[in-house]
């Protein structure tokens, strides 16, 4: 539960002012179920789950890892975010994630391990989350498919309301750091990025308590800790700009916007162009032949023949960089049979077949669907 107001200020009354750097400030309004506040070097959002207008989600990856060479203020335009912040350490040409990372349900391409470091991963989707060990895992599609994102930073900060003793070859104090947490009834999204020289792993963890975290960890630091707030910008002092490959963002939630003429048929809406389409209908609005993703990035769309087609993807539907192509994600073990809503969407109790990232036919289960080890087909009972 997060800690009474009473005991933050005894805490931070023993710890000193440089350790307990921020009470829970009142924040200013930057959006439905958004407030932003600083203080002493610390800036802090906080994004209330609960909100019918608001998500909070990885961005959603793309297919080719060199497409998510991004800077924080060019993921948020491309997501259309109010907030964005840094979050996996990465490394190698194309900045591969280190640690497991899944946007929007679609794992992220060339994910790497780093020994007792990268290992400490974050999940969570509306209305749950957890921290938990990846190590091993981080690239495994079916490592807690509950969860439609994650992100893994390099240490905990906060377990159960608690403090603990943070990586400390990974948190490097008197620089920058990036910390998110959950408050215990999984409400509350807390994003904290501090400035050049502000941070201290107990200044964090006291920020994070004091503004409702239950359950934290720290993510990439240094040069690469970035917060951009809609209509601010980058709001704190780090001059670098690097190119992180996975980032957090807090976002408008996507409305489905369709013709009232669809009558019996599908309605889809593109992502691009922004038009919304009628299934088996003749194509509108420049509807071109290429594959694009629909605004729920669960289908693809395209003009055939001069009539709307559109295909479910197992995982999700990945746009390119310019958005306005896209691909269906790989099966998450290849082609093969799955059960619905767990590494793949569909409706619980059914068995699916995963063809090429398509769903192509489907059948429900008796029983129940199992579902098996990465690389051995689920079943139905």
């Amino acid at each position: 539960m997060p800690i009474h107001r009473g005991l933050k200020t005894a805490a931070c009354a023993l710890l000193g002012a440089a350790l307990c750097p921020q009470a829970a400030l009142a924040g200013k309004s930057i959006g439905s179920g958004l407030s932003y506040s600083h203080s002493a070097g610390y800036h802090v959002v906080v994004a209330d789950l609960d909100s019918k207008e608001m998500d909070v989600r990885v961005a959603m990856p793309h297919s080719k890892p060199a497409d998510n060479m991004l800077t924080v203020a060019q993921w948020a335009v491309q997501e259309g975010a109010i907030v964005a912040i840094n979050a996996n350490y990465f490394g190698g040409p194309l900045n591969y994630p280190c640690g497991a990372a899944r946007g929007n349900g679609t794992q992220y391409p060339g994910i790497y391990g780093e020994a007792a470091n990268c290992e400490t991963t974050m999940g969570w989707t509306r209305g749950k989350g957890a921290v938990f060990g990846s190590a091993g895992r981080h690239a495994d599609a079916k490592l807690l498919p509950q969860f439609t994102e994650l992100a893994t930073g390099g240490g905990l900060l906060l377990q159960n309301g608690r403090p603990r003793d943070w990586n400390h070859a990974k948190l490097e104090e008197r620089r920058a750091c990036t910390a998110i947490g959950l408050s215990a009834d999984r409400k509350k999204f807390i994003f904290v990025v501090t400035d050049s020289r502000a941070c201290t792993g107990r200044g964090l963890q006291q920020v994070l308590l004091a503004n409702g975290a239950a359950d934290a960890i720290h993510l990439d630091g240094g040069g690469s800790s970035k917060m951009w707030i809609r209509g601010m910008g980058y709001v704190n002092d780090v001059r670098e700009n690097r190119k992180p490959s996975v980032v957090i963002v807090a976002k408008p939630r996507a409305a489905q916007k369709c013709p009232g003429d669809c009558g019996s048929a599908k309605c889809v809406q593109p992502f691009y162009p922004p038009s919304a389409q009628c299934v088996g209908r003749p194509c509108r609005a420049g509807l071109g032949a290429s594959w694009t993703c629909d605004s729920t990035m669960r289908r693809r769309v395209r003009c055939e023949k001069g009539v709307v087609v559109s295909q479910p993807c197992a995982a999700a539907c990945v746009p390119n960089q310019s958005l306005s192509g896209g691909a269906c994600a790989p099966c998450p073990s290849g082609n093969g049979f799955y059960c619905g809503a767990g590494t793949i969407f569909g409706e619980k109790g059914a068995l699916y077949r995963c063809s090429q990232g398509v769903l192509i036919e489907s059948k429900r289960c008796p029983k129940r669907c199992v579902e098996m080890p990465a690389g051995t087909n689920d079943r139905c009972e």
